[in-house]
């Protein structure tokens, strides 16, 4: 009887600790609007994965900006074993389910930084960077693009840099999905 007592407390616990940091989430969406968590498909994974072996095979470091729950940087460093792959995420929640995964089962060659990308990306270098978040966060990256050899974004474009190329994708209900691709300038 009191383990269960025990059980039942540790998970109300959780439970409240969920709560706070899923309003802590909203908070901060509001405050810098961003945009909420939007896991990309099994397609849009695969068409990134695609460019990359298309464009850079060999690529060392890449990075998955806005990386949510983990997914595509997971992925990514599943097939390049050679590359190190690092997510960074802004959101506590989808931060913690990444970490969570990634200890459990993940690739050793990923890993998943909590926090600002553009602070993290500043003053580093890419082969390439991932990217499916919205319009605040390309704006926000977009100083920083020459620091990726290639920048593969999903159905957000930067604001004010024409893409090298843009690739159409499958349609759905949420409209015509698209991979801008851009190129470091020399």
């Amino acid at each position: 009887m009191e383990i269960i007592f025990l059980l039942m407390a540790a998970l109300s616990i959780i439970a409240y600790v969920i709560c706070i940091v899923i309003i802590i989430d909203v908070i901060k969406m509001q405050l810098f609007k961003i945009a909420p968590t939007l896991p990309s498909r099994k397609v849009m994974r695969k068409a990134i994965l695609a460019e990359i072996r298309k464009i850079r095979p060999d690529a060392k470091t890449v990075i998955d900006i806005g990386s949510g729950l983990g997914g595509m940087a997971m992925l990514i460093a599943r097939e390049f074993p050679k590359s190190n792959v690092a997510g960074v995420e802004f959101k506590i929640l989808p931060f913690c389910f990444s970490w969570i995964i990634r200890f459990f089962r993940g690739p050793k060659n990923c890993r998943f930084i909590f926090g600002d990308a553009t602070r993290f990306i500043k003053d580093k270098k890419f082969d390439i960077a991932v990217c499916y978040s919205g319009p605040w966060l390309m704006h926000a990256i977009e100083p920083y693009r020459n620091n990726f050899n290639i920048l593969l974004s999903l159905d957000f474009p930067l604001p004010n840099t024409k893409p090298a190329q843009t690739i159409m994708l499958h349609k759905d209900s949420l409209g015509q999905h698209r991979i801008y691709v851009y190129e470091r300038k020399a």
